[in-house]
């Protein structure tokens, strides 16, 4: 099992944190910027919405104030749609009436993610149900959860064998783009249209490789060096034309990606990503 930092507020958690989760959308408290995922660049990023009309994320929380149980299932639905395996978050108190919400009205368990205080690390099980994590110790000084996880968590870690999202666009009001990149140990490029949304961002898979045993697939990490985003009129090659932001590596090293990384780039028309790899791997851009 691994361990998760999440927060409300991005600084209060380690910066050498393996594995972070944070919010992308609002009710009342602002989400995490742009700024606050870069300063985790060799975490698995887990994206949580507070509410099921934001059709976005990894996870959507449903607890007192923000989603409903009755509005989890509908969530699902749309992520599917849109290529994801979502997740949903809630007390363990309310594991029961989520789950009946799925069972009510015809869809499939997501994976669940469960939040109970008692300080024990395991996973807990109900109605034949694994949760795939859990929120054991809340508000830990200076403001963090601490979570258990599952090896294994399906829509946040690639996919054994190589799956992901589809490889053309969805026909949802989020279109996506898919770049394939093949492996290049010296050093690549890729770019990546977008639609210039709030919501645009892109995300890398990386790839799979058998394992020594020539049976279990494994992931092979993305070097990834300076993420750049840009807007209207930027000029190929003039880094000073519609630059809107950019994800530099911190300091000579690359970001080591070996789990599905998301890199949020508002209003962005075009995305360019620097980036090494002995293993062929793809980048998919939304919004």
């Amino acid at each position: 099992m691994r361990t998760m930092y999440d927060a409300v507020t991005a600084r209060n958690i380690p910066a050498d944190a393996a594995m972070v989760a944070g919010y992308i959308d609002k009710i009342k408290l602002a989400p995490w910027s742009a700024a606050d995922w870069a300063r985790f660049p060799r975490a698995v990023k887990v994206e949580i919405v507070k509410k099921a009309s934001t059709n976005d994320g990894h996870v959507l929380d449903v607890e007192p104030g923000d989603a409903t149980p009755a509005e989890a299932p509908g969530w699902v639905l749309r992520r599917r749609a849109a290529g994801a395996d979502p997740t949903v978050y809630m007390n363990r108190s309310t594991w029961a009436q989520v789950q009946g919400e799925f069972v009510r009205q015809g869809v499939a368990h997501p994976h669940y993610w469960v939040a109970q205080y008692n300080g024990v690390v395991e996973l807990p099980t109900l109605n034949g149900i694994t949760a795939v994590a859990k929120q054991y110790r809340g508000d830990v000084a200076p403001g963090i959860d601490l979570n258990c996880v599952a090896d294994y968590w399906p829509g946040v870690d690639p996919a054994p064998g190589g799956g992901g999202v589809p490889a053309a666009d969805n026909g949802e009001e989020d279109p996506m783009t898919r770049v394939d990149c093949k492996a290049i140990p010296d050093g690549g490029f890729a770019a990546l249209d977008l639609a210039g949304s709030d919501s645009a961002r892109i995300t890398i898979y990386p790839g799979k490789a058998k394992g020594p045993d020539d049976t279990a697939p494994t992931a092979k990490p993305v070097w990834v060096g300076n993420v750049f985003w840009w807007g209207e009129g930027h000029k190929p090659g003039d880094n000073a034309s519609g630059g809107l932001g950019s994800n530099p590596s911190p300091g000579p090293d690359a970001i080591r990606v070996d789990g599905i990384t998301t890199f949020r780039c508002a209003k962005a028309l075009l995305a360019e990503v620097e980036f090494s790899s002995n293993a062929d791997f793809y980048i998919v851009g939304r919004g």
